[in-house]
């Protein structure tokens, strides 16, 4: 089975790890912002990047706080769910 199949498979066990990983960050890193929305985004590999180690899969999370966008995070792993880098935009 390749990437694309595994992590199409997957997806529910990757977004609960972008979850997972999401709430372990420190809350001063979210700017003193509160989200009461957390949308699962999107699940993509990424074949080509200029820093980050390829192929691998990033989750995106969109934030929200009363219904308006308000940052995104996005979890790079490995094929293996290995954690690579993460990225939180406020």
């Amino acid at each position: 089975m390749d990437l694309l199949e595994r992590t199409f498979q997957n997806k529910k066990e990757l977004y609960n790890l972008a979850l997972e990983y999401f709430h372990n960050i420190s809350p001063e890193q979210y700017e003193d912002t509160q989200f009461d929305k957390i949308v699962l985004k999107s699940i993509s590999i990424l074949i080509d990047h200029d820093f980050i180690p390829t192929p691998c899969i990033e989750i995106k999370l969109e934030l929200c706080k009363n219904q308006i966008k308000r940052g995104d995070y996005f979890l790079y792993v490995s094929e293996n769910k290995e954690f690579i880098d993460e990225l939180l935009i406020t």
